[in-house]
């Protein structure tokens, strides 16, 4: 069959499915395209952190710069200090698909750095000690820090999921930069109303059956099946990610035992957790909440000569990437990876014991209400 052309870069096939889940289509994704290209002014094919600051229109200073820099930590899939054109198409849609139940999981996901399911005072009072770059005073009020003792009347040494949940429900401008943050995002990427559609497609039952559309660049000539994400209970996300990884130099890397004792009804609910829009957008190994996927380096193509700017078919035979990034393009090899990220995030290069192997069939919790 013979190739089809696109301005798009290639994109591997976990990539391209992502996006196409979130109701993006060809038209979608040349519009972020272009977006990325006109902030990318110095043309090195990838962005730094101060990029992602700049289409934001956020200030370095504001209390919304740790959630985006934890968000840029967090995209950086070659942890090197910059995105090519798949983490940052991949990573800003899976953030905007968030519902707002979502936002708080990542909330919780950022302050839990080491993943150890709980959130302790100690990070909490870290967290809102942030300071900027450039600046000597932290961008959270003092009335943050106060909510932290009149919490539970101060006693209490660290708090799961729910806890959080609690905490942020009766002092609301704790989770207001995280639920701002995506705001800004929404606008920027695609617009308020196509992620307000969005949100009432996932809402709707009906849609969670399978959809057939077609692959970019194709014409119509190649569909795919794509699936809107499903929703998950954090306590699923993090035995997800204590069954399928382990700690290598530092890094999340694929366990040795994953799969060989789970379940068939375990092995359907993975599934489905590894398509949502956290892990999606967490695609850095030295997040600890990073889950590795098999088809991360391989690209899908028919051709291993093909133009760097032309979709590779879905239905093609799968290479190697050895040379080339994720995205197709070039990381500017100035950069270096931000080493004060990489602490205030969760690289370590301690190795952790293996986690236990158990099985996680509860229930989707309901929706967050807005």
């Amino acid at each position: 069959m013979g190739k089809a052309k696109s301005k798009l870069p290639p994109l591997v096939d976990k990539d391209l499915k992502t996006v196409l889940s979130s109701n993006l289509r060809e038209e979608h994704l040349l519009k972020l395209l272009g977006l990325f290209k006109e902030v990318d002014v110095d043309y090195s094919g990838a962005w730094s952190v101060a990029e992602l600051f700049k289409v934001s229109l956020e200030a370095r200073i504001s209390v919304r710069a740790p959630i985006i820099e934890a968000l840029f930590f967090m995209g950086d899939s070659r942890s090197e200090g910059s995105w090519s054109f798949s983490d940052f198409l991949v990573t800003l849609t899976s953030f905007c698909a968030l519902s707002r139940e979502e936002v708080l999981q990542l909330l919780f996901i950022i302050m839990d750095g080491h993943r150890n399911g709980s959130v302790r005072r100690e990070e909490l009072m870290e967290f809102f000690a942030y300071v900027p770059v450039g600046s000597k005073k932290p961008v959270f009020p003092v009335n943050n820090s106060n909510a932290l003792e009149k919490f539970r009347q101060g006693k209490w040494t660290s708090l799961e999921f729910d806890g959080l949940a609690q905490l942020c429900e009766h002092f609301p401008y704790i989770p207001y930069p995280a639920y701002h943050t995506q705001e800004l995002f929404r606008t920027v990427i695609l617009g308020k109303a196509f992620w307000e559609g969005f949100d009432k497609d996932r809402r709707a039952i009906l849609n969670r059956k399978v959809k057939r559309v077609a692959v970019p660049g194709t014409r119509g000539a190649e569909k795919v099946d794509v699936k809107l994400p499903v929703r998950c209970t954090m306590q699923e996300l993090l035995e997800f990610s204590r069954r399928k990884t382990a700690v290598n130099n530092g890094k999340r890397v694929e366990a040795q035992i994953t799969g060989k004792i789970a379940s068939k009804l375990t092995k359907e609910r993975d599934l489905e957790i590894q398509r949502c829009p956290i892990l999606s957008l967490i695609r850095n190994p030295r997040c600890m909440y990073h889950v590795p996927h098999e088809e991360m380096h391989k690209l899908v193509t028919q051709n291993s000569d093909r133009p760097e700017f032309e979709i590779p078919s879905m239905t093609g035979a799968r290479t190697d990437l050895e040379a080339t990034t994720p995205g197709g393009v070039v990381a500017r090899q100035k950069d270096e990876p931000d080493q004060q990220l990489l602490e205030s995030f969760g690289a370590d290069d301690s190795d952790e014991e293996q986690d236990w192997d158990e099985e996680s069939e509860e229930e989707d919790s309901d929706e967050f209400s807005d």
